[in-house]
């Protein structure tokens, strides 16, 4: 079910299983499994909600609940023995924690690393197409300008055509008589 977006349920329950486990000493991978089960998502889902967006939001509730879990180990260290072996493996969960943490911070950083890249890339891209079209602007107004000087052209050559059509009309009237003979030319006459 890639994709399915996560409930404000399901996050309460993340959360609650992840506090409730760190406060008794259990691991969150325990918690993610758990919730996983219970959701029909897989661990990692899980894990990767709970380190982007429910951890986030559970700041608070996250420290105290760690604050807890030290005092309830050290309460029982001092009940029981509290021994050099078993400092040395809380320390070792604890640095466990941190690179987990920060190998998520550092692939967090190359996602959004990446989408600047794009983002970059995509301003470029918008740019010289932004360019391009106001190059296609220009083209199509001056093409729109030739085509308008084109057609006044025409009409002024069609308004001579008609205007010198006209003259010879009245030229050719003129050369007959009002009887409808023939007038004689002028060279006629001379000769």
């Amino acid at each position: 079910m890639k994709g399915r977006c996560w409930t404000e349920e399901e996050d309460r329950l993340l959360a609650e299983t992840v506090l409730r486990s760190v406060r008794e000493g259990g691991h969150q991978l325990r918690a993610f499994e758990e919730v996983a089960e219970k959701i029909d998502r897989s661990p990692g889902a899980c894990g990767f909600r709970w380190n982007a967006v429910v951890r986030k939001k559970e700041a608070e509730a996250f420290r105290e609940a760690k604050k807890e879990r030290v005092a309830k180990q050290l309460k029982n260290k001092r009940e029981s023995s509290f021994s050099l072996k078993e400092v040395i493996h809380q320390l070792k969960e604890f640095e466990a924690e941190y690179r987990s943490t920060r190998a998520h911070l550092t692939e967090l950083k190359r996602e959004l690393d990446e989408k600047k890249r794009k983002l970059g890339d995509a301003e470029a891209e918008h740019h010289r197409l932004t360019k391009e079209w106001k190059a296609f602007e220009n083209f199509q107004s001056e093409i729109k300008d030739r085509y308008t000087s084109l057609l006044r052209l025409f009409q002024t050559a069609r308004d001579l055509e008609l205007t010198k059509g006209d003259s010879e009309k009245n030229t050719t009237d003129a050369e007959y008589a009002p009887d409808g003979s023939q007038a004689q030319s002028e060279r006629e006459v001379e000769s």
